[in-house]
Parts: C-alpha cells; structure tokens; sequence
C-alpha cells in the first residue's frame, strides 16, 4: 500500500483547525460579564484619575486584589494562596512606590517592590511542606502577574503628569471600545479579524474623547487608542484562552488585567509629551 499524500496547509488554515478543535471559548453569559467588568474598571479608573493620583494608586490595589483572586484559576493551580498572597503584597508595594515619590522619575522605585514579590515568591517555595507540587508552573504565574502590577503602575505614574487626566480618560475610552469586540468572538470562526476591529474601536472611542477633553492633538489620541484597542483585547484573549480561567473568578482577572496592561502605553504618551 501506498501512503496517500496530505495537501499541505496554510498557516491561517492550521490555526482555524486548531481553534476549532482545541480552544474552548467562554459562554455567552461570562463574556458579557467579562465586557461589563472591563467597562466598569475603565470607568473606575476615569473617575479615579479626576479625583487624584491617590486614588489611582487605590485601584491599582484593587486591581491586584482581583488578580489575587483570578490568577490561581487561570493557572490552574490547586493551591493559589501563595500567589494571591504575593500579588496583593506587590499591589500594595508597587502603589505605594509611586505615590510616595515627589519627584521624576516617578516609577524608579517600582523595580524595588517588584524585586521583593518575586524574593517573597521563592521564599514562600521554600517554605512549602507539601511537596512542592507544581512548583514551576506556580512560580511562572506568580511573576506573570507580578509583571502586569508593574505595568499597571505606569497608571498610577501618568496620573501624576500633567496630562494625566487626558491621557487616562482616552485610554480608559478605547479599553471600554475595545471590549465591544469579545462578543463577537463567540460568534466568529475566524477571529483573526477580531484585533482590527478592536484597533478601530479604541481609535474612535479615543477621538472621540480627546475631542470632548482637549488638550492632545488627535494624532496622539489616535495612536494611542489603536495601540491600547488592541493590547487589551489581546490580553483578554490570551487569559480566555486558558480553560481553567472560565470562572467567574477567571473573568474577573482577565478584565482587571487587560485595563492595567495599557499602563505602559500611557507611561509611553507621557514621556513622548514630556520632550
């Protein structure tokens, strides 16, 4: 007998294959709930940013208290208070790090909070007496959420600015657009569309608000409204991705971090406004 020869595959027909027969979406129900927690955290955080500086280093803590909560069941660990622990801590360290600087840079002691999550995650490792089971995946989803804290106090760091208020309500406009975009990932095969339009979604929301706002040229709130779309639908979908994470819990961790992700992008806008 002779082997029939495959047709080769594309690469967007390879991951349409591997979407279809190995991803496992969200229901319909937490999707929405997903999109309403992302809209709710965005409009958080424009009010937080009117009202002060303080008070975005307060949701940045309770941001983190939501990824606390999540990130276990995204990593699918069996025991999650060590890194809920951590994560809280670094919240609290990373705010604190910003807010207490009266000078730039604003951010140079947020690598030194950060240090001393990642040295109490070990410590917590060493301390265990149940094996160390899962050791290194628990160890990676600690740093990775540690991580996005610290991304998440370039929040905190253009609050302080002196377009601050702009420049987070815009972003704030475009993560609110962008979520726009997840139900229809319930509904289409090929979601490779799906970025675009939550690019233009965030690029219009973003105009729409500089126009309202003032104060930034539209060339910067259209940059800035593309880049944020699209980093915050991504993040959503890379933690969707993980069936573990289809938790109520999941989801909330998901939004928490898709809004604290565009902290860099704004830090950016403001080091870009600053020359």
């Amino acid at each position: 007998m002779t082997d029939v020869e495959q047709p080769s595959l594309t690469r967007a027909q390879r991951r349409r294959d591997r979407d279809t027969t190995t991803r496992e979406d969200l229901s319909g129900p937490l999707v929405l709930v997903r999109a309403l927690a992302v809209l709710a955290i965005a409009g958080l955080a424009v009010l937080a940013v009117h009202a002060g500086p303080l008070f975005v280093a307060g949701l940045l803590v309770w941001a983190a208290a939501g990824i606390a909560w999540g990130w276990p069941q995204v990593a699918a660990l069996s025991s999650g208070w060590r890194l809920s622990f951590v994560v809280v801590l670094t919240g609290l360290l990373v705010a604190a790090a910003v807010v207490t600087v009266e000078d730039d840079p604003r951010l140079r002691l947020v690598p030194v909070a950060l240090a001393i999550g990642i040295v109490v995650t070990f410590l917590l490792q060493l301390l265990r007496s149940d094996g160390r089971t899962a050791l290194t995946l628990e160890v990676i989803a600690t740093a990775t959420a540690v991580a996005v804290i610290g991304i998440g106090a370039g929040l905190v760091g253009t609050a302080l600015h002196r377009h601050g208020t702009e420049l987070i309500t815009i972003s704030m406009a475009a993560v609110g657009a962008a979520a726009l975009a997840d139900p229809l990932a319930t509904r289409l095969r090929d979601r490779s569309w799906l970025v675009p339009v939550a690019m233009v979604l965030g690029a219009l929301a973003a105009l729409g608000a500089a126009s309202a706002l003032g104060g930034l040229t539209w060339g910067v709130a259209l940059l800035l409204g593309m880049f944020v779309g699209a980093l915050s639908y991504a993040v959503r979908t890379v933690v969707a991705g993980e069936p573990a994470s289809h938790t109520l819990a999941g989801v909330l961790a998901a939004a928490c971090a898709s809004v604290l992700s565009v902290g860099a992008l704004t830090q950016v806008a403001t080091l870009v406004l600053s020359r």
